[in-house]
């Protein structure tokens, strides 16, 4: 066949007439339903209904007559097919291209869908078109049309059994034979399409004489009504009942559509299913399943934006499938008097034909009216058998029909892309005194934000803080200087083993990024050139940090995660840093944790993961976070960086969007409380008794003086620039959506925030509530503003309804592993025990081993001599002895349940090892079976 030539190649080709459009080709294929069996007579029924007599306007010409179209023919073939082109009707299209049973020039007085799908086609197009249709009445899907990459028939087991006992079945009792001889004739009206089809575009100028061959032809949609054999077929389809009972059926149609584009050799070819309506709106249930069925492929990913199913049940004439059921009502009866009275003698009691004809003549008059008779007389309707009377039906259908395809050229231009949504959401939180500067806590609500892990495009932290050096005006450096503490709940992009349920980052940044470090051994750079791997240094002997991100336990949803940052003096201010004349400072800033399973300090940044910045930059020496206070009027906001999105315009230009399902945690009042107890403390609050400790003094029992805390407290207010938007869109650009219109912000009191839910525009799911997921670009009446709108309000063609956000197929990730080099800090002095390993509910399982505090990787690359080292040991061990895992440092929240980390992360020290060591993660990876 030809090949479709693009518009610059084909103008090129031409040379000099690449005003020539191909021409575009539509393929009309099916069993009866496409056939078509409604009569012309039966127009008149249309123009009854004031919605549908327009339509019939359509389809008669002012002589009363079919209209015949301008720009569109017809190849038909159907009926007595008998391998050669005379069962082929040509010509241009006008009624009576419906079913044949013999000469298609005779017996033309029957429409299917092709005759409104022309007419819809000619008026909007007004340009050659071809039609080629191939319809055989009584042809399923799983035998006849059965397409190849299907395979071979396969009897079910029922079959097997009972076939060969059958009668009539014309099956020989060589069950063998009779298989092989089945499986040779599967398929054969496939092929005999596929051949008509290729015949027909072997020579299009024999059936449209308009086509001229330096044009090409495009083959711009195929239309497939046909079903009801496999509906009807109990033998192949046997499990009835079952919502799962058609699923062969969905998978043999997928393989059609895979199948008939490979042989048009248009891999991209727009594809209606038109799902077969027998039975209308109130359809029984084993209709609906099979409906289910044939909608499915248009739902698989690989057919997004190229496979519609297009509902025809709406168009089922109700009026008279009420009248036809009356009608089989009384053929019925005529059964069971046939069946009674098969002698017909009246000397017995049995009833003679006369009689028989009497009592069903009078039967059926007190069922049916005679108004009743004249209407489905008028509609010729045969509903009860998948639309083989009712031409309203069949015009409504092919309609319906053309319109979905009519949509696909400007569609397949602006397919739905990709995109995204992004911004920050902010949070009203009062100022607290500047002397507050000695860190911070929080309790955050931990909750798996999207319902499908998207990829590692994906990156979200849930709501947080920045905790930046305070600065004087006069302290500023007049270069950029950006540096802080920013890690918290979310997804990062280089998370090796991602779920949904959020992990935590510690995420320290040195200036301008030059040094990132998120936990043990978890930072920016490589193990040859490392960016903050040493950053920071393990100090509880009972948690675990894996390589990868401290793990929440797996189904955390809605509970509160507590942590903070406070300084501690565990080593002492240099006065040089890496053998340079710059001070480094003796703040050791200290994650705190207050959890379901664990409370206390975890880890720290060592001072010189700060102060490194220093040796070339002696200017900023003294404003890095070794030694300088935190500000404690911090933002408050949660930062989304990347929720999936698609983005998609429409014929008119109106631009539409879906984002990804995304979620809030809801409590039981419906509302979502997401931070609680943001806390600013002075330096006093436990360093001085730790300092104080250190010296020789009492022991600190590691509680945080509230008298030198300062809790955060919320204003009205709070607010949203969450955006959508296609990748690389410049900031100016993008468009924010229309957030107050289902989020409005709320404090149920002073140091909580949160926010209540418009109920008609989120919906709940258990411990969630979901957000719009669909957003039309309006006008606010000042700027373009993305605005929710209801799935139904997105045209069906866009493809956006049927997209699904699902979980991309990634290369395997590679472990996260650390140096095996026996020379390396992390072989000498080298561990104490080891290796063990915890598997943990993300997947993956991580090799770690116990070290003496000391001598951690860490501690040794934090520019510390082995005498000052030593004196951190001691300190560390004072911690150990002290400062247990089960009682509260953080103040504890005042509602709610606190998450837990991993159950895997908890340790216990091994024996002899419980004072002065800590477990340090090695490898990680995923668990192999």
């Amino acid at each position: 066949m030809k090949l479709i030539l693009t518009l610059a190649a084909f103008a090129a080709f031409l040379g000099g007439h690449s005003h020539a459009k191909p021409l575009k080709v539509f393929i009309l294929a099916g069993q009866s339903n496409m056939e078509g069996h409604a009569k012309i007579e039966t127009f008149d029924y249309i123009g009854d209904d004031p919605a549908t007599a327009p339509l019939l306007q359509q389809m008669r010409g002012a002589d009363g007559k079919p209209k015949v179209c301008d720009h569109t023919w017809i190849s038909y073939l159907t009926g007595k097919f008998d391998g050669s082109a005379n069962g082929e009707g040509t010509g241009k299209l006008t009624a009576g291209f419906g079913a044949r049973g013999g000469d298609p020039t005779k017996d033309g007085g029957k429409i299917g869908p092709e005759f409104t799908f022309g007419l819809t086609m000619d008026a909007a197009l007004k340009e050659p078109v071809l039609i080629i249709k191939t319809a055989w009445g009584g042809r399923s899907l799983h035998t006849d049309f059965r397409p190849p990459s299907a395979g071979p028939y396969e009897m079910s087991e029922w079959q097997k059994e009972n076939y060969p006992k059958q009668e009539g079945h014309g099956i020989p009792k060589n069950l063998e034979k009779w298989k092989a001889d089945k499986v040779k004739e599967t398929g054969v009206f496939y092929r005999f399409m596929v051949d008509h089809v290729k015949r027909v575009l072997a020579d299009p100028k024999r059936v449209c004489p308009a086509y001229d061959a330096a044009q090409g032809y495009e083959i711009a949609g195929f239309v497939w009504l046909q079903g009801w054999n496999d509906m009807v077929d109990g033998h192949t389809y046997p499990d009835r009942g079952k919502p799962n009972r058609f699923a062969a059926y969905s998978d043999a149609l997928a393989h059609f559509i895979r199948d008939v584009r490979k042989d048009f050799g248009a891999p991209k070819m727009p594809f209606v299913i038109g799902v077969m309506g027998v039975g209308g709106l109130n359809a029984n249930p084993e209709t609906l399943v099979f409906r289910e069925a044939m909608t499915a492929p248009s739902q698989m990913p690989e057919f997004n934006g190229n496979v519609f199913a297009v509902p025809t049940a709406p168009f089922w004439s109700e009026e008279l499938g009420v009248i036809d059921d009356k009608r089989a009502q009384v053929r019925q009866m005529g059964s069971y008097l046939n069946n009674k009275h098969k002698d017909h003698a009246n000397a017995d009691g049995h009833m003679s034909e006369e009689q028989k004809r009497e009592y069903l003549q009078d039967y059926e008059a007190k069922l049916i009216s005679p108004a009743e008779e004249a209407l489905w007389k008028r509609g010729a309707s045969n509903a009860g058998y998948h639309y083989l009377g009712c031409a309203k039906t069949f015009a409504l259908m092919g309609k319906a029909f053309a319109e979905t395809l009519l949509r696909q050229p400007t569609a397949a231009v602006n397919a739905p892309k990709e995109g995204e949504m992004a911004g920050y959401l902010f949070g009203p939180a009062e100022k607290v005194p500047e002397e507050f500067n000695g860190g911070f806590s929080l309790y955050a609500a931990a909750w798996p934000l999207v319902g499908t892990y998207p990829g590692h495009k994906f990156q979200t932290g849930l709501c947080g803080t920045w905790m930046h050096p305070q600065w004087t005006e006069a302290q500023k450096p007049k270069e950029k200087c950006y540096t802080d503490i920013e890690g918290g709940l979310g997804w990062w992009r280089d998370t090796h083993f991602p779920t949904i349920t959020p992990k935590f980052i510690m995420g320290g940044v040195g200036p301008n990024f030059s040094v990132i470090a998120n936990g043990p051994g978890y930072g920016a750079g490589t193990w040859e050139k490392p960016r903050g791997q040493y950053g920071v240094a393990q100090l509880s002997p009972w948690v675990l940090f894996p390589l990868d991100g401290l793990n929440l336990k797996q189904g955390t949803c809605g509970e509160l995660f507590g942590y903070g940052y406070l300084p501690l003096p565990l080593t002492n201010p240099k006065r040089t840093t890496a053998g340079k004349d710059v001070p480094t400072g003796n703040h050791c800033w200290t994650l705190f944790l207050s959890t379901g399973n664990f409370k206390g300090p975890v880890a720290f940044f060592t001072p010189f993961f700060w102060s490194q910045a220093t040796v070339e930059h002696p200017e900023w020496a003294g404003l890095m976070l070794d030694s300088c206070p935190a500000g404690p009027n911090k933002a408050i906001q949660m930062e989304t960086q990347h929720v999936p999105a698609m983005l998609a315009t429409d014929n008119d230009g109106t631009q539409y969007a879906r984002v990804a399902p995304t979620s809030f945690p809801r409590g039981a009042d419906g509302h979502s409380r997401v931070l609680h107890r943001i806390t600013a403390y002075q330096k006093a609050a436990l360093w001085d008794d730790v300092q104080r400790w250190f010296e020789g003094g009492a022991a600190s029992e590691g509680r945080i003086q509230s008298e030198a805390a300062a809790v955060h407290k919320f204003r009205q207010g709070g607010g949203s620039n969450w955006s959508i938007y296609p990748p690389g869109t410049k900031r100016e650009d993008k468009i924010s959506l229309a957030w107050n219109s289902f989020a409005t912000s709320f404090s149920p009191d002073a140091i909580t925030f949160g926010y209540q839910w418009n109920e008609q525009t989120t919906s709940a799911h258990g411990p969630l509530v979901t957000l719009p997921e669909y957003f039309r670009l309006d006008s606010n009446g000042k700027k373009p503003q993305w605005q929710v709108i209801s799935s139904k309000d997105v045209p069906a063609h866009l493809g956006l309804t049927q997209h699904r956000f699902e979980t991309p197929k990634e290369k395997p990730q590679e472990p996260r592993t650390t140096p095996d080099d026996a020379a390396s800090c992390w072989k000498k002095p080298g561990p104490a025990a080891g290796p063990f390993k915890a598997r943990l509910g993300d997947g993956s399982v991580v090799t770690y081993y116990w070290y003496r505090f000391a001598d951690q990787p860490a501690m040794l690359n934090a520019d510390l001599t082995d005498e000052e080292r030593e004196q951190v040991q001691k300190r560390a061990e004072k911690l150990h002895r002290a400062w247990t895992k089960d009682r509260d440092y953080l103040p504890p929240p005042d509602f709610g349940k606190l998450a837990e980390i991993d159950p895997a992360l908890i340790l216990t020290p091994p024996k002899g090892l419980e004072i002065g060591y800590v477990p340090i993660a090695t490898q990680q990876e995923l668990e192999t079976p």
